[in-house]
Formats: structure tokens, C-alpha cells, sequence
């Protein structure tokens, strides 16, 4: 019996099942015995990871976003931090708030003293304004000047080659007299359609002051189109009594005669002395002076885009009777010219019609 349980225990099956049986009982034992509390402390480790986890769910709501590991560090130094903070704010506006009362009190204070300072500008302003025309020192004279004449008057006209013919070209006169002593005019002439291909614009230009006698001009430009040789300056120099007078060519002074005009400021010279009172004026412009002999050629009516308007027609004839020089002014308008006309020697006639007056300045937008 025991050769048979031998021979039993020595089959490959029976051994295998047997030591099957063995690696079972073993872990049986090893299971319930003291060694299994060693695997606790891998559950330990978990426990610890676990609280990790844990704690920086705490701290995040509290430290808006604080490192998790110093999360509890952290909690306990801002408490005195948030105590500081609201220490200091409390005295800092205290001082603030004192300096910044003060100087509104003297801001209040210079306001109004800079009122008062602002009233007294405007009236001798107002009475420097009156003064030159209320006393223009004119008494000194025997001319009789007109006190109230314009200080600013911007006129248009319609310009021809022919006697009262249709429009072929445009002017504008503007006379400004400045700051109650200094005056400027400029005129400009255009052609109008294809005239304008060939023929240049006319810019003249004269510059000065008002005295007891009327204009006395320092400058005058005379320029047609961009032709240099056509380009003419003639400066005043009253002090010496001297005219200089400059173009392209030549360069010349002559002794300058009193009360000499250009051909802008004799024009509205009439504003100041009436037109039958000196009719004889020294006039340059701007190559030579000459003393220049007007008639009155009696009164006329004209009738235009002005309406109806009294004249007085003066005219000046040159060296050559078939050149002439003629004006129609207007009392109503203080004899400033309405109409002028100019007639070579060759039979070329120019004539401007005043078709707009302006005797307002405009005002400037800065």
C-alpha cells in the first residue's frame, strides 16, 4: 500500500496538485499572519496623497489662487497685511484732503480778480477805436477829410475790352485799413473762358499809412502773370524823400514828390479828399512818377447791377492824347471809383463796372 501511494505521489499530476495545495496554504498563512499590516502602509501613503489633495480645495477660495503648499502659511500673514492696510488709508486722506480745499479757495480767489482786470481792457480799446476818428489831427490842414470814411470795402467788377461791352473777365478791389493807421489794397483781374489761356492775371498791391492828408503809401506791386520783365516795385521812403523804384531791367530812385499816390491808393484817395478839390496828383506806378492833371468831366447817372447811382466822372489824359485815363465816382458810396476805364494809345480800351459792394470785414475763423 505505501509502493502504491508512492508510485501515487510520484506522478507529475499528483505532484502538481500537491504543491498547489502547499503554495495555497502558505498564502493563507501569510495572509492572516502579522505581515499583513505591511500593506496598510501603502494605504498610508494614499492617505497622504489623498490629504494633499484635500487641502488645496480649502485654500483655494481663501488665497484666491495661492501656491497650495504654502497655503496654510499663507492664511496666517495676510491677517496683519489686511490690519496694515486699513491702517493706512485712514491717515493718508486726512493730510490729502486739506491742500486740496486750499487751493481751490485760490483758484476762486484769482478768478475773480482776473474779472475785473478783463472789464477795464475792453473800454480803452473802445476809446483808442474813437479816438482817430474823432480827431484825426486834421485841422492842421486846409484839406477838407472826410472823418468817417470806410475802413474796409471789398468791390467786384465785371471787366471789358470794349465800351460798355459784355463781361470777359473779373476784378476784385479790396481796400482794409487795418489798425486805424495802416491801410492795404490789393486788386486782382482775371479773363474769363479761353481768354484766360492767353491772357495773365494782373495782381497790384499797395501798402501804407493814413495821416492828416489822406493815404500816404510806402509800397506798390505792380505784376502781370509771371512775366519778371512785367513785375514792378516802387518803395516810399518819405523820411528821405526818395522813391526807389525796381524791376527786371533796372533799379532807379527819384525824389519823391509830396503827396504822391500809386495807382491804387489815388483811387480811394477820393475817399478822404474830395475829387475836385486837388486835381493834380503825383502818381507812380511803379517804372516812373509823373504829375498827372485830372478834369471834371461833370455828372452822370449809371445804371447797372448797382442800380441807379450818381457819379461824378474825372479823367486824366498822358502825354499822348490818344491815351486816357477816366473814373466815375460815387458820392453815395464815398466817392469811391464805380467805373473805370482805360484807353491806350494803341485804341485798346479795358473797363471795369462795379457789379457788388461790401463794406463789411469779414470775420476769420481761427
Amino acid at each position: 500500500m505505501w509502493q502504491t501511494l508512492q508510485s501515487w505521489v510520484d506522478k507529475p499530476g499528483v505532484q502538481r496538485l500537491g504543491w498547489a495545495v502547499l503554495v495555497s496554504m502558505l498564502l493563507h498563512a501569510w495572509l492572516f499572519s502579522g505581515h499583513f499590516f505591511k500593506l496598510p502602509s501603502l494605504s498610508k501613503e494614499m492617505h497622504t496623497i489623498e490629504a494633499r489633495i484635500q487641502m488645496p480645495k480649502v485654500v483655494v477660495p481663501e488665497s484666491t489662487q495661492a501656491k497650495p503648499e504654502k497655503a496654510p502659511v499663507s492664511t496666517d500673514k495676510p491677517k496683519p497685511k489686511l490690519k496694515r492696510l486699513v491702517h493706512k488709508p485712514k491717515p493718508v486722506p486726512q493730510p490729502e484732503m486739506l491742500p486740496v480745499e486750499e487751493p481751490k479757495a485760490e483758484a476762486v480767489t484769482e478768478n475773480t480778480s482776473t474779472v475785473p482786470e478783463a472789464a477795464p481792457v475792453q473800454e480803452p480799446t473802445q476809446t483808442q477805436d474813437e479816438t482817430p476818428t474823432e480827431a484825426p489831427q486834421i485841422a492842421d490842414t486846409g484839406l477838407v477829410i472826410n472823418e468817417n470814411a470806410y475802413r474796409y470795402v471789398e468791390t467786384y467788377f465785371n471787366v471789358s475790352t470794349k465800351i460798355d461791352g459784355r463781361a470777359e473777365g473779373k476784378a476784385k478791389i479790396v481796400y482794409d485799413l487795418m489798425d486805424e493807421r495802416h491801410y492795404k489794397i490789393t486788386s486782382l483781374t482775371e479773363a474769363n473762358g479761353l481768354a484766360a489761356l492767353f491772357i495773365g492775371d494782373l495782381m497790384q498791391e499797395s501798402e501804407g499809412e493814413l495821416t492828416k492828408t489822406g493815404l500816404q503809401p510806402h509800397r506798390y506791386l505792380y505784376q502781370y502773370g509771371d512775366k519778371e520783365d512785367k513785375t514792378y516795385l516802387a518803395t516810399f521812403d518819405w523820411q528821405n524823400k526818395s522813391l526807389l523804384m525796381v524791376s527786371s531791367k533796372s533799379e532807379k530812385a527819384v525824389p519823391l514828390v509830396e503827396g504822391s499816390q500809386d495807382l491804387l491808393s489815388f483811387m480811394y484817395q477820393f475817399m478822404f479828399v474830395p475829387p475836385l478839390e486837388t486835381m493834380q496828383i503825383p502818381i507812380t506806378n511803379g517804372k516812373k512818377l509823373r504829375i498827372y492833371d485830372y478834369q471834371f468831366d461833370g455828372e452822370v447817372l449809371l445804371t447797372g447791377e448797382l442800380g441807379e447811382v450818381n457819379t461824378l466822372h474825372i479823367s486824366r489824359s498822358g502825354q499822348d492824347p490818344e491815351e486816357r485815363v477816366e473814373f466815375w465816382l460815387a458820392p453815395s458810396y464815398q466817392n469811391i471809383p464805380i467805373k473805370i476805364r482805360k484807353t491806350e494809345k494803341d485804341g485798346k480800351v479795358y473797363e471795369m463796372t462795379a457789379t457788388r459792394i461790401n463794406t463789411n470785414r469779414p470775420i476769420l475763423n481761427n
